[in-house]
């Protein structure tokens, strides 16, 4: 191959790799519907419900914080 065709691939392998680069860089990732939570959500049953590992976890995480304000008011 001569140069030239060589610089073309090469300039047209790297457009579009950055293309894939800007787009998961400015891509926002998706709200978590199971990430409020209330007494209903908090159960234990519930939480084994919800199938994502991620709201799972994050819904288990907002529980405790929950759990842990309830904890902290004075009553």
């Amino acid at each position: 191959m001569r140069p030239r065709t060589n610089l073309v691939i090469a300039v047209v392998a790297a457009a579009i790799l950055a293309a894939f680069v800007f787009r998961s860089f400015t891509r926002q990732p998706g709200h978590l519907a199971a990430s409020k939570a209330t007494v209903e959500s908090c159960t234990p049953e519930a939480i084994r419900q919800v199938a994502d590992a991620l709201e799972r976890s994050v819904l288990s995480a907002n529980c405790a914080k929950l759990d842990k304000a309830r904890a902290e008011t004075p009553r």
